[in-house]
């Protein structure tokens, strides 16, 4: 998935948790990316064979498919694909953004609620994304490791958008290239999605592993740089989806009072980016908490 977590560290759970169900997640809730959309319409036996391997690996006998109602072409091709023998759940889930946030998916999927700052293991779940899965299961089909991925190049600022299986080292400005090029209003290129993806400033970057999209967005869809100071209306509060205040956390992080930060439970941030969307002053919110979250990281090291 985009966040390119270690996919045999969700494989061996610690000893003293049980699993007992595994959640796909083909949520794909970013705007622009249809990766995992069209890798469940045209690759559902083989999504339905990582299931399989997975399950087993794991040794639970329930698993969930839980991918939102935008996508009914995905959500017949897997019931279509779903084998008789085991039990494989597809669940529609409401629209919305971040459904396919972890923790999110997993409270629309269970209604059970990771406590804060647990993995979640601890409430017998593992959630693995739809592009890992189809990976496992080539790995079985062909013996071939993950040296190429289903990437969406899109966007108004590129002149021919599309989903192409792309090796892992392609160069950005190749595949930008072999979309046409981008148009004469292009203005920034983000790796990942647009609210969660990291805006690129060399082309000559490599695609790899976690790569899910990249997008070129038109001069008129960019915001401004310039930001505002905070007029409290709330709206951060309202979008935030783990019920934090970024309003706060975002002062907070501009006079680098981190600890406090880490007390009104930063570690629960996702890095989503809702309330940075929504705010009227235009502030960074998102990237001022990567930013407190990288210093505490090396706090954290720094007295260990």
């Amino acid at each position: 998935g985009g966040a390119a977590f270690p996919t045999h560290v969700k494989l061996a759970p610690p000893k003293d948790h049980t699993v007992h169900t595994l959640i796909i997640n083909g949520a794909e809730c970013e705007p622009y990316l249809t990766s995992d959309h069209r890798t469940m319409v045209e690759y559902a036996p083989r999504v339905m064979f990582g299931i399989r391997v997975m399950m087993r690996a794991l040794g639970v006998e329930k698993c969930v498919v839980g991918i939102e109602r935008n996508k009914p072409d995905a959500v017949a091709a897997m019931i279509a694909a779903r084998p008789a023998d085991l039990d494989i759940g597809i669940l529609p889930l409401t629209v919305k953004y971040p459904q396919g946030a972890e923790k999110m998916l997993i409270k629309a999927v269970t209604g059970v609620e990771v406590p804060s700052g647990k993995l979640p293991v601890t409430v017998g779940v593992v959630v693995q994304n739809v592009g890992s899965v189809a990976a496992i299961a080539e790995v079985f089909e062909t013996g071939l490791p993950l040296v190429e991925r289903i990437v969406t190049v899109t966007g108004h600022g590129l002149r021919k958008p599309a989903n192409l299986i792309v090796p892992v080292g392609t160069k950005l400005r190749d595949l930008l290239a072999f979309c046409g090029g981008v148009t004469a209003d292009a203005a920034e290129v983000i790796v990942g999605g647009p609210m969660m993806g990291q805006a690129q400033g060399n082309l000559e970057a490599p695609v790899v592993k976690g790569t899910t999209g990249v997008v070129v967005l038109a001069r008129e869809e960019t915001r401004a740089e310039r930001s505002w100071p905070c007029i409290h209306c709330g709206r951060c509060l309202e979008a935030c989806p783990v019920f934090l205040n970024p309003s706060t956390l975002g002062e907070l992080a501009l006079a680098r009072r981190y600890e406090t930060m880490s007390e009104m439970h930063l570690a629960d941030c996702m890095l989503c980016g809702s309330c940075a969307f929504v705010c009227p002053s235009n502030l960074p919110l998102a990237q001022l908490f990567q930013g407190a979250k990288a210093a505490l990281r090396r706090q954290l090291a720094t007295a260990s």
